[in-house]
């Protein structure tokens, strides 16, 4: 029997998508299957399903992109718009929003042992440079050609325990966790998924 949806998380990319579902699968095991990773072609079309999802009623969600800046002004301004679009579909405890600065994967580059253990190459002052403008590039130049997939999921495999640790309490990964854990904890759906029979005016705005 197919597990219900109870959250949806959107990425702007297929590198990233599996790569949430990754983490997702190592923080919660089984329960992961209950969570919906949706990948958009892009960061404006991610941006676009994830306020379908909430418009549609479909349930909670959490879009998790990239700032594409490192300025803390600019990454509010994003911040702010989202929100308020969100803001208009849902009410505020079933959406999240997440801007990760400048990339996602720039939470690889944090720690550079982390970094080196995980690609299992010697990194030089060079990538650490790349990754500065773009760390999904840079990762990817150091990553091996994956057989299947995008390489994502055999780097969560690849974290120790304490990495991957590391990974999930980041500034990017940790509101993310959080909020699929609380929607894991409702056996029923949350307030503010529509129900059979029920007025969606008293969940919706």
């Amino acid at each position: 029997m197919k597990s219900p949806v109870k959250a949806y998380v959107v990425t702007e990319n297929e590198f990233d998508k599996e790569l949430v579902q990754a983490l997702l699968t190592r923080r919660f095991g089984k329960s992961a299957r209950e969570i919906h990773v949706r990948a958009a072609d892009n960061k404006q079309y991610a941006w676009t399903t994830a306020y379908s999802l909430l418009s549609n009623r479909r349930g909670p969600t959490a879009l998790i992109v990239d700032a594409d800046t490192i300025d803390h002004d600019l990454t509010m301004e994003q911040q702010t718009e989202l929100e308020t679009m969100f803001g208009t579909s849902a009410r505020r405890h079933m959406w999240l929003v997440v801007l990760a600065k400048p990339e996602v994967e720039a939470v690889f580059f944090s720690d550079r042992g982390l970094l080196e253990r995980v690609t299992e190459k010697k990194v030089s002052e060079l990538d650490i440079a790349r990754a500065a403008l773009g760390p999904r590039a840079a990762l990817l130049k150091l990553l091996p050609k994956p057989r299947s997939g995008h390489g994502a999921k055999q780097l969560v495999k690849k974290l120790s325990e304490s990495d991957f640790e590391k990974i999930i309490s980041s500034e990017a990964f940790r509101p993310l966790m959080e909020f699929i854990q609380r929607m894991l904890a409702f056996e029923n759906p949350p307030r503010g998924i529509q129900r059979t029979g029920e007025d969606s005016s008293s969940f919706f705005p």
